[in-house]
């Protein structure tokens, strides 16, 4: 690889501490791993007293690979996430085996604290909790002044308490625990602590916006009055519910008496997009000035702003654009700021034929009994007025219309097309007078919804006909699917466009999830901003860039909108040649144009 003038001052920097402020597609990864071989050469520095620290395995994995390729043989440099260099410190010390915890145990622990607490799950974000747990314990915050977002403040130090309890009694370990323990075995143990600072002589730190205080003090530990070489990008910092923060790039430059060196050239995005994206992070105000210049030629590349009328516009016009995009080959992302995508959305996908792999997002396939018998329901409304759909809803709630019943009228039906008749029905059932009665209010209920448009006829069936009380009865969980399908019929107005949706999603069996992996076929990414870090795509379209979504509603103060502008600010540095931030701007769904729209314009 070919350096410019400005990597190369930066590999070829003194072998003191730095603290290099690397902008989005500045080559920082090549940078470091240059530098590795750098301190070898040129400064004797042995490559087993070499540390480098990175967020992920992946990128240490990585990195890992890339040096070795670079150095043309295996090497005893270190490269490792910081969990896994606090696990090495542990082990070190306790040769006991303990568990680590992993998510779905997190998840069932938490569930079984809540339901002990009498809270209901269905309402509350799991997920969020447990970053929140995690929040808590890297910033050592104290709980009882902790004020949750999740939780109702006064509830939330007794859930954290008896989550902790728990985990302790099962034996297991969480990674946000790692740092702790490692910390405490430091305290009790100076020789250790001195044991481990003498094992390296040099510490690389990749993404080093992304550190929390506690990891921030282990460094300290491990390297003041050495060389450390960090590098990352405060405008990037976007971990503050796992507790770092940006102002540590700021300490550090303190702490360790820093020199601050920049790369700023931009080999990514086309100068729009990086002019569009500074304009954007200048409105933040913890951050070191700097300026990004762009390689690629001005005309290249493009930037948008796109205004629309509704969502289900929004999202069709970014789907055929974005379809148009795979069939010229490129690269194509659409990020969402939380996990779940909207229904329409996915409806459009669908509806279009566009390949996507969706990652770590909330699509699934709705498929289960409740939502078959409502669809059932507006399928016969709709004219669908099959035996088939009548069965499924014959006795939800119960009318006492059998199977039997049912299989004698279709056989007694003038035209044999699957089809029922009510006049038919009624012939059938003279002889057993409730049954008629039934088969009148059915008739008279169905006439009544037909008249309705999707959220209303959702309603009358739960409400009116009464298949609420049916599923109370059943002793069914429905509440969340109740919740999820009167958002969908808010967006599919006509009847029709509700089936046809779920008919869409019927579509999307295992099997064709499993081919979205293929090999050789282009297909949209669609991920959240969050994953989309340390990636970029040719084409990159950012939807519902609307007051409370981007920036979150749950943002309130000046370092939450601020962690959010930064976040949108990483989604707007992932496109090479094409950004689409797109928003709806609609008055009476009280649906506002982002504030950071407004920077932007």
């Amino acid at each position: 690889m070919i350096f410019d003038e400005n990597q190369i001052s930066v590999i070829k920097a003194n072998p003191g501490s730095l603290l290099i402020t690397a902008g989005p597609g500045s080559g920082k990864t090549a940078v470091l791993t240059q530098r590795v071989l750098y301190l070898n050469t040129a400064y004797n520095i042995p490559f087993d007293k070499i540390l480098v620290i990175t967020f992920t395995k992946a990128a240490a994995y990585q990195m890992k690979s890339r040096f070795e390729k670079e150095y043309s043989g295996e090497s005893k440099v270190t490269f490792c996430t910081f969990h896994s260099l606090f696990y090495s410190i542990i082990k070190d010390f306790k040769s006991e085996n303990f568990l680590i915890i992993s998510l779905k145990e997190k998840l069932n622990i938490l569930k079984t604290v809540l339901m002990d607490m009498n809270l209901e799950i269905s309402r509350l974000d799991l997920n969020e909790i447990l970053d929140e747990i995690s929040k808590v314990k890297n910033l050592d915050l104290d709980t009882a002044n902790y004020v949750s977002k999740s939780v109702e403040p006064d509830k939330f130090k007794v859930m954290f308490d008896m989550y902790e309890a728990e985990t302790k009694a099962l034996n297991l370990i969480d990674y946000d625990d790692f740092v702790i323990i490692a910390e405490k075995l430091f305290d009790k143990n100076p020789d250790f602590l001195n044991k481990w600072s003498d094992r390296y002589s040099y510490c690389l730190i990749d993404e080093f916006q992304d550190i929390n205080l506690k990891q921030y003090e282990m460094v300290k530990r491990l390297f003041k009055g050495k060389g450390v070489f960090a590098v990352g990008d405060e405008d990037q910092s976007i971990y503050a519910f796992r507790g770092s923060s940006s102002d540590i790039c700021l300490k550090f430059k303190k702490d360790f008496s820093a020199d601050v060196l920049k790369l700023e050239t931009n080999y990514r995005s086309s100068k729009k997009i990086v002019k569009a994206g500074m304009n954007l992070i200048s409105f933040n105000s913890l951050r070191f000035d700097k300026r990004i210049v762009p390689v690629k030629d001005a005309k290249e590349g493009e930037f948008k702003l796109k205004s629309f009328e509704n969502p289900k516009e929004e999202y069709e016009v970014i789907v055929k654009e974005a379809k148009e995009g795979l069939m010229k080959g490129k690269s194509v992302a659409i990020l969402l700021r939380t996990n779940n995508i909207q229904d329409s959305f996915l409806y459009c996908l669908l509806k279009y034929k566009v390949p996507y792999i969706a990652e770590k997002t909330g699509i699934k396939i709705k498929n289960n009994e409740f939502i078959e018998d409502i669809l059932a329901y507006f399928k016969i409304a709709a004219g669908e007025n099959t035996y088939g759909n009548l069965l499924k809803i014959a006795n939800k709630p119960n009318r006492y219309i059998s199977r039997n019943f049912l299989a004698e009228c279709k056989l007694n039906e003038r035209y044999n097309d699957g089809s029922y008749t009510y006049v038919n029905l009624f012939n059938c059932s003279r002889r057993k007078k409730y049954l008629s009665i039934n088969i009148f209010k059915l008739e008279r209920n169905i006439k009544e919804l037909c008249k309705l448009d999707s959220f209303e006829a959702l309603i009358y069936i739960m409400k009116v006909i009464g298949y609420e009380k049916y599923l109370y009865e059943k002793g069914a969980k429905y509440e969340t699917e109740f919740e999820e399908l009167k958002s969908i019929a808010r967006d599919f107005n006509h009847k029709e466009d509700f089936i046809d949706y779920f008919e869409l999603i019927k579509e999307e069996t295992v099997e064709a999830q499993e081919a979205k992996e293929e090999e050789g076929v282009n297909k949209v990414r669609i991920c959240t901003i969050h994953a989309s870090k340390g990636r970029e795509w040719d084409e990159v379209y950012i939807p519902d860039v609307n007051e409370g979504n981007i920036p979150h509603k749950k943002a309130s103060s000046k370092e939450e909108l601020e962690e959010e502008r930064r976040l949108f600010y990483v989604a707007m540095t992932r496109a090479k040649e094409k950004l689409w931030v797109c928003y709806t701007d609609d008055a009476k769904r009280n649906l506002k144009p982002s504030l950071f729209v407004k920077e932007l314009k």
